[in-house]
């Protein structure tokens, strides 16, 4: 298990409460998935700017506090730091089990909303000309739009493991297209890469 499914649990709960605490009326998934978004897409951890550029686009350029600032750039080096291991699929912040289903599923579709906004703003709105990317993206888009009830069933409570590991596969494809494949060599990057795709493949079924 890897460093930020450890912490997640706790550093959910802590940036939900620092995040009612400055007013903001973006929650904690939907942010920690716009800087999943930056960091798909080549944010680096000591980029001085990157907060700025965040908070414009979600908060209306309104400054954190101090300790809420902190917060945020320990989401954003723990978010860095699994994107980097090899072996990890990309990290989501989301409620643990412990919350209802619905809300689940709604910090699900707003963890994507988050990630497409990031994306938008690192990658400055450029045409997506790689395939696998573009695909990746739709899933993301169409999963970010699905209608959200209250059914608690088993079979509700599999889908969403399912789409929660499809994304993870799909983000960590883009993750490794935009920024690893330039630091891997051609041959491993590429079959990792391949490997990720693969699996992303056999879970598109789940909601197409």
């Amino acid at each position: 298990m890897c460093n930020f499914e450890e912490l997640s649990g706790d550093l959910y709960e802590t940036f939900e409460e620092k995040l009612a605490e400055e007013e903001c009326q973006v929650s904690a998934s939907e942010l920690q998935g716009a800087i999943a978004g930056m960091v798909s897409t080549g944010l680096q951890p000591d980029d001085p700017h990157w907060s700025c550029n965040l908070l414009a686009a979600i908060n209306d350029s309104q400054s954190f506090s101090d300790s809420s600032q902190d917060i945020l750039q320990k989401v954003l080096l723990e978010t860095h730091n699994s994107f980097a291991q090899q072996d990890s699929l990309a990290p989501l912040l989301l409620p643990n089990e412990d919350y209802p289903l619905i809300d689940r599923l709604e910090s699900l579709g707003l963890w994507c909303q988050g990630y497409l906004l990031g994306f938008g703003l690192q990658s400055g709105q450029q045409k997506i000309s790689n395939a696998e990317i573009a695909e990746a993206i739709s899933d993301i888009s169409e999963i970010s739009q699905l209608e959200v009830d209250s059914n608690d069933s088993e079979d509700a409570q599999m889908a969403l493991i399912t789409l929660v590991e499809h994304i993870k596969v799909a983000v960590k494809v883009i993750y490794l297209e935009l920024v690893q494949k330039q630091q891997l060599s051609k041959a491993s990057s590429g079959t990792q890469a391949d490997q990720y795709k693969a699996v992303a493949q056999d879970n598109r079924t789940t909601y197409h």
